[in-house]
């Protein structure tokens, strides 16, 4: 055999091996892995779509996945409650006047565990996703927190902050139908009342500054509104778009080159 073709036979016996080793070695991605992190952003669509319907064709109500298929927010696959190897169950309860507002919650469990993925997972309202490995079994509200947005980059950055928008209209919403008795609330009294997480009440989360206005209503005559801005902290570097959302629930923003976003930029479905 030519000496060359031996060399060249070898060197690839070896990138082979290396290809091999790495593919397997510990702590890499998986296909399970792949699928999980897919199933979390799955659930973060289902949320904005979510908050999207109800505060357009939903007239103050959550829809079933269908609803939000029909109504172009999510896909058919999504829609039909089996993703990514997970099953989806989507479950709403129409709010009470003066009492508590409407609400969903949603589970995305393994459809087989282990082999299509370990951990249970579940998201409401407040936009927290919960869970952890329950052995195939359905997670519920009180499973601890997943906090999947800890890489900081912009893309991420902008992904959770399109959350914490809508988990900050699903807070002022709770917030006045309850203690708020008809009012909206400061950051701080969000807080207080344990509907948001301490570092959106100190105004910079998530490479973002917040800032809001809250203006009461005349009974009768004219309700109370709120309008809350997100706007990158270092522009081009935490993030790139701006985002604005008020007490309609349609989030909006885009590139505004570091300036606020209002009420007449285009909505934000994702």
């Amino acid at each position: 055999m030519n000496p060359k073709t031996l060399s060249l036979k070898f060197s690839l016996v070896l990138l082979c091996a290396l290809v091999g080793s790495i593919a397997v070695a510990p702590g890499q991605s998986s296909p399970r892995l792949f699928a999980e992190a897919h199933v979390l952003r799955s659930l973060r669509q289902i949320h904005g779509a979510e908050a999207t319907y109800q505060a357009t064709i939903g007239a103050g109500d959550f829809g079933s996945l269908q609803n939000l298929r029909q109504a172009g927010f999510i896909d058919e696959a999504l829609a039909s409650g089996a993703k990514y190897g997970y099953v989806y169950v989507l479950s709403t309860a129409a709010g009470v006047p003066g009492q508590s507002p409407p609400a969903f919650s949603v589970t995305a469990t393994p459809r087989a565990y282990r082999k299509s993925g370990i951990r249970s997972f579940f998201i409401d309202t407040s936009g927290e996703i919960r869970g952890g490995d329950k052995n195939g079994v359905v997670a519920t509200p009180t499973d601890p927190v997943i906090d999947d947005c800890t890489n900081g980059s912009v893309q991420d950055n902008e992904r959770c902050t399109i959350a914490d928008m809508r988990t900050l209209h699903s807070a002022q919403m709770t917030y006045a139908a309850t203690v708020g008795n008809g009012n909206y609330g400061s950051f701080s009294q969000l807080y207080v009342a344990g509907l948001i997480r301490s570092d959106l009440s100190d105004y910079n989360a998530r490479g973002y500054l917040y800032e809001y206005e809250i203006n009461a209503g005349l009974p009768g005559q004219v309700p109370p509104t709120f309008k809350i801005w997100a706007t990158p902290r270092v522009y081009g570097t935490t993030a790139i778009r701006s985002f604005f959302i008020d007490q309609t629930g349609v989030l909006r923003g885009g590139d505004k080159n570091g300036g606020q976003a209002n009420e007449s930029d285009p909505p934000i479905n994702q």
